[in-house]
């Protein structure tokens, strides 16, 4: 009986060091996956679209947050509301203002694939497309500023 009683304590000696070892492993990884979610995580937190839109419409640019930019680069079409655009860029947009234009932003596929943006005017009743486009064309890297 002491023969299967010595058997049993080394049997469950082993059981705990098998379980010991298993521990510090089962740490390790946890710490492992919480760097590569660390380290995966966005270094940035909004993206600034700054398309070359020529002189008259200077300045122009959308800030969006990450979740959106990750829906346009992942090549899904969409469509945003600016928050408005004056010619000069010290003043705050204000609708109430003659030179106030409202943009929309159009994105088809991502980067280097189709982009639009459309200024319409709550005060002009212009129904001439090409002088409501401030850029059409593809979504360029350099347009794209991480901040």
């Amino acid at each position: 009986m002491s023969a299967d009683l010595e058997r049993i304590e080394k049997a469950l000696a082993q059981i705990a060091e098998t379980l010991e070892r298993q521990s510090i492993d089962i740490l390790e990884i946890r710490m492992g996956l919480k760097q590569v979610a660390q380290d995966s995580k966005p270094k940035f937190t909004k993206v600034v679209i700054d398309p070359d839109c020529g002189y008259e419409w200077i300045g122009l640019h959308i800030q969006i947050d990450v979740g959106t930019w990750s829906r346009i680069k992942s090549g899904e079409d969409v469509l945003l509301k600016g928050r408005g655009w004056v010619p000069d860029q010290n003043v705050k947009p204000d609708p109430e203002d003659k030179n106030f234009y409202w943009d929309y932003w159009e994105f088809n596929g991502g980067i280097d694939r189709p982009m639009r943006v459309e200024m319409v005017s709550p005060h002009d009743d212009t129904l001439d497309v090409d002088d409501c486009t401030a850029y059409e064309g593809p979504l360029l890297k350099r347009f794209v500023h991480q901040v």
